[in-house]
Order: structure tokens, then sequence, then C-alpha cells
């Protein structure tokens, strides 16, 4: 009778529990990271040593709960957390290559002010005396040069904040790492194969999907189930090690990406970035710097070919050209701890090369002190100061320890347009050449400035020069003063003191061209057409134009690209999820059917109990009879 009972309350007992794991199942069936468990039941081997009131070895001993089941699948968990670092990393590229590109194109666009600019040129070029249409081409080169900076500065800001956002993913890996690391100290702690244990687990392969989207990594398992986790593959650096995690934080790289580092500081290893959102941060950044770059190489073109151009002609006045761009600026940045609200004005002096500097107040003496960057050299005093061709103005109410540091920009950060007014736009060539009235031949003669002659002249050349034409198509090239500067044939360029000339044609004995300085007032609009012809102007990467869609290109096509790779991973992520639900998630229509299953054997268990009651009381009352 005794048997009868142990065999059923055994089987009451692990059908009890098999049902309230199927109701823990069913409840988390929505749960991020449950795995579906079960109940391990073997059988309940007799003693070995038998009693006369104990039952015969070879009979059934009923059946014992072993432990709680996972149904995890490690090798579709791993494929699952992969796939989800493909799209964290596809994710962070596009979404910061897309503010990357927002900042180069539309409203941002630099194609609208070359544009404009070439256009004003165009109407220089057809009215070149116009002060109307000088001051129109200097206000769209301000334009343009203003849209150079602020590219720069969007750039410049963006990329902080890139950066700001992969410190923050780098902490948030330590700070996963250490949870890890406390989760493995408590699977260490838990009996094997009980709840606890199992709800651990699920709380440990949650935390590994977390790390897995920041950065790939390799997750070996110890016989208790605790995580060793490599970051890349199985040869990166321990992030954690059983009970113990290591501290993350990334890097800028030469390269223009970002290095991950896990590690004391002094003894730190680089982990690679294979996958996850550092690794899309880390090409996002690489192809935004390369943007700054392509833009800094675009507007150092474009300030170096206008600025040649527009020096190689003369003003209203006769003189020669300026500069158009400046190409550096200082600009002045508050220290985070500033109290006051004083403001710094800088300005800088034609052909200034200042390196960094700081401005610092002093309430007691209520002076401000520039100083060099390196200490080497200083200025204190009311304002404005001035060194080493910078000169600082300020405005506002400074607090005692203000400070500003003071930056030398280059590139399109860099570039401006000088003061110059509408009289001085070089719209004329600063040399004319003109064919005497008296030719007989066919030739014309085409000009173009030139660097003086080093060393120089001795006695000096006296303009105006003439070309004269020789027998055998042979040409001279003499001062006022008759005195032979340069010969060479028809079509060769030869050399004057500033200039170039080349008669091409078909010139006769005698021929003469006069070459003479253009004087205020004359010249007409041969200056401003060589600018305009800039437009065609090629270079290694093309026209100005051309280097400008390069540069837009640079983000939008690996943006597109990362855009079709996310649809894709994002497809081979859902794919792996579902792999692993199949293989680990709960289903109902199971949970259902085992539920049936078990509330029957929990019946027929409770049944065997009562007739076991029933059949004692029967024999008792029979012997009691």
């Amino acid at each position: 009778m005794s048997d009868i009972l142990g065999l059923a309350l055994s089987g009451v007992r692990s059908t009890r529990l098999a049902l309230e794991q199927i109701a823990d199942n069913v409840a988390n069936a929505a749960t991020p990271g449950h795995v579906r468990r079960s109940v391990q039941v073997a059988s309940l081997l007799p003693p070995a040593s038998l009693s006369p009131f104990e039952r015969d070895r070879v009979g059934a001993g009923g059946v014992e709960v072993r432990g709680i089941a996972r149904a995890a699948d490690l090798i579709r968990q791993d494929s699952l957390r992969r796939t989800e670092g493909d799209v964290a990393m596809l994710g962070a590229s596009e979404r910061w290559l897309s503010l990357v590109q927002s900042s180069l194109t539309g409203p941002a666009s630099l194609a609208q002010p070359i544009s404009d600019m070439f256009a004003a040129l165009a109407d220089l070029a057809s009215d070149p005396t116009s002060i109307a249409v000088r001051a129109t081409f200097l206000s769209r080169a301000d334009a343009l040069a203003e849209r150079f900076s602020a590219s720069a500065e969007d750039l410049r800001r963006l990329e902080g904040d890139l950066k700001a956002d992969a410190d923050v993913e780098a902490m948030r890996l330590t700070s996963l790492g250490r949870a890890l690391a406390e989760v493995n100290l408590q699977i260490r702690r838990a009996t094997p194969g009980s709840g606890a244990a199992a709800g651990l687990a699920d709380r440990r392969d949650k935390l590994l999907g977390e790390i897995g989207q920041i950065a790939t990594i390799d997750v070996r398992l110890d016989p208790r189930g605790m995580a060793i986790v490599r970051v890349g593959d199985a040869g990166g650096p321990l992030l954690v090690d059983g009970t113990g995690s290591e501290a993350a934080r990334v890097e800028r790289a030469p390269d223009g990406g970002l290095t991950l580092r896990l590690g004391p500081q002094g003894s730190d290893e680089v982990a690679p970035l294979l996958g996850g959102t550092l690794a899309g941060l880390s090409v996002a950044r690489s192809l935004l710097i390369e943007a700054g770059n392509r833009l800094d190489a675009l507007a150092d073109r474009v300030a170096a070919d206008f600025n040649d151009a527009h020096m190689a002609g003369a003003d209203s006045f006769g003189a020669d050209g300026q500069p158009l761009f400046s190409t550096l600026r200082v600009m002045a940045e508050p220290a985070a701890g500033n109290g006051g609200d004083a403001r710094v004005f800088v300005s800088l002096a034609d052909g200034a090369a200042p390196g960094p500097m700081t401005l610092a107040f002093d309430a007691t003496s209520g002076e401000w002190t520039l100083e060099r960057a390196d200490e080497s050299a200083s200025v204190t005093g009311p304002m404005p100061l001035a060194l080493d061709g910078v000169t600082v103005e300020t405005a506002g109410s400074p607090r005692d320890g203000d400070l500003f540091v003071l930056t030398p920009r280059a590139g399109a950060a860099g570039i401006a347009l000088r003061p110059i007014a509408p009289a001085e736009v070089a719209a004329a060539p600063r040399w004319l050449a003109d064919a005497a009235a008296g030719n007989q031949g066919v030739a014309q003669a085409e000009i173009r400035r030139a660097p003086l002659l080093d060393p120089p002249p001795v006695p000096p050349l006296v303009p105006p020069f003439t070309v004269h034409a020789l027998a055998g198509g042979l040409l001279e090239l003499r001062d006022s003063a008759d005195v032979v500067v340069a010969s060479g044939a028809v079509g060769d360029w030869l050399a004057g003191d500033g200039f170039e000339i080349r008669v091409t044609g078909e010139p006769v004995e005698d021929d003469r061209f006069r070459i003479r300085l253009t004087e205020a007032g004359q010249g007409g609009n041969g200056n401003a057409a060589l600018m305009l012809a800039l437009r065609e102007a090629r270079g290694p990467l093309g026209t100005i134009e051309d280097s400008h869609d390069r540069l837009v290109a640079g983000i939008a096509v690996p943006l597109a690209e990362a855009r079709t790779r996310e649809e894709a991973a994002r497809a081979n992520r859902d794919a792996a999820a579902e792999a692993l639900a199949e293989a680990s998630g709960v289903d109902l229509n199971r949970e259902a059917a085992e539920m049936l299953q078990f509330q029957q054997a929990y019946q027929a268990n409770a049944r065997i109990i009562q007739t076991a009651r029933e059949t004692f009381a029967a024999l008792l009352q029979s012997v009691g009879g």
C-alpha cells in the first residue's frame, strides 16, 4: 500500500512542478529573452538495502525532479547576436551619414553659392565698370566663403557629437560587462538546474545580446554557465572573464575612424571593431573626416585659383589686384567654466600665421593677457591687444579667471573674403598688348601675368615693351630703351618682367605689338573673363563644381549602400530571431497540449492516492469488524 502511495505522491509532485513551469512559460511568452523551460524528471530507484517492511528493489520507485531545463540553442543565439550587431552597425552608420549629408546638401549646399559667384562673374565680364555689379560679385564671394565656413563648423560639431556618442557606447559596454560579471558570480553561487539558475541564464543571455549590439563578441560558457567574453573574435582581448570585467574606452584613430581599447590605461589592449554600434560609428567618423578633408581641399582650391586670377588683374585705379580670399581665421572659444558673458572678436593681419593662443582676464588688475599657447610670448593690458598679427577686442562683462582659447583654422574653416572695395575688384588685365596700326601680317598677341624676373635685370627694364617680328618667324621682346629682354619663335611664350606674351598666327617682318600696364579706367573685362574661365578649368578632380559633386557623392554613395545593407541585415536578423524562437521560444499551442497532458497525469496520480486511501480504509474496517 505504501508503494502505491509513494508512486502516486512522486507523480503528483512532478506533474505539479511541470504545470507550474508551463504557467511560467505562458506568462513570459512575450518577455524578451525568456527561454522556454521544462521540468527534468527521472526514475526514482529503490535503496540498496531492504528491510522486511520495504518493497522489492526491482520494483518501481516513482519519479523525482532533477532540475529545470532551458531550451537554449547556443549556435542560434550566437547567430542572432551577430546579425543584431550588423543591424546596429549599419544603423549607426546610416544615422550619422544622414546628418553629414544634410550638412552638405539642401540649404547647406555649396552648389548654389558656387553657381551664384560664377553668375556674378559673368555679369562682371559683361559690365566691368559697374560699381553695383562689382559689389554683387563681392557679396557672392563673401556668401561662398561663409558657406564654406558654416559647412566646416557643421562637420566639426558633428565630429564632436559622434565622438560623444561613441564615448557613451563605450561606457555602456563597460557597464554591461560589469553587470555580466555580477550575473556570472550569481550563477556560480546558484544551484545548478534550479529555477534561479535558469532565470540567471536568461539574464546572462540578455546582457550578451546587448553587448553584441555594441561590439562583435566571442562567447564561451564554462561548465557552470558563466560567460567568458572577448571582443572581436576568439583572439580578441577579454571584456569579461568569469566574475571580472575590463573597462572600455574609445579613441580617435589616425585613419579617421575609432579605436576601442580594453583594460586599465597604460596596459590596455586594442579590440577589433568587427560589428556593432561602435564599428558603425567608426565607419561614419572615417567618412566624416574624409568629407572634411575634401571640403578643405575644395576651399583651398577656390581660394588659390581666385586669388591667383584676381592678382593677375588690375582694379579701377590701375593698381595690382589683391588676393580675394584670406585662408586663415582665428576662432575664439570660451572655456567651459567661464562665469562672465564676455565675447571676443578677433582680426588677423595680412600674411600673419599665428599659432594657438589663450586670452585670460584678471579681475584684480582689470586687464587681459594674450599669450601664446607655448608661453613663449605674451602681452597684458586693456583692450585691444595684439600679438603675432592677431588683434583681439572684447565686449560684455568678464569675470575673474575667464579664459578663451584662440585656435587658427585653415581650409574651409579659414576661408574669408578680404576687405575689398568694389572699385578694387581687378576686372581688367594687368598688362595690355596692342598690335601696331601698320602691321601687315595676320597675327594676334596673348598676354598673361608672370613672376618678376629673378634676378632683377640691371639696369632695370623700362616699360612699355614691344615685340618685334623678325625674318624667319623669329620674335624679340624689347623694353622702351631697346634692350632685348627675350627672343623666340612665333607661338613661344616670351618672358618679360612680370608678364609673358605669345604671338600666334603669321606676322610679317617688322610687325610690332606694344605691351603696357593697365592704367586707371582702362583695360576692360579681360581679368573678369579669366576668373569666369575658372568654372571650366580642370584640376586633378575635374572642375570646381566636379570637386563639389565628388564631395557630396563621397557621403551619398556609402549612405545609400548602408541603407541597402541595413535592409538586408534586418531581414537576416528577423530570420535568425525566428529560428531561435522556434528552438527556444514559447509555443502556446505546445504549452496547451503539455498542460492538458500533465493535468491528466496529475488527476490520475491523485486518483491513485484516493483509491489507495479508500482501499486502506476498507482493510482497516474489515480488520476492526
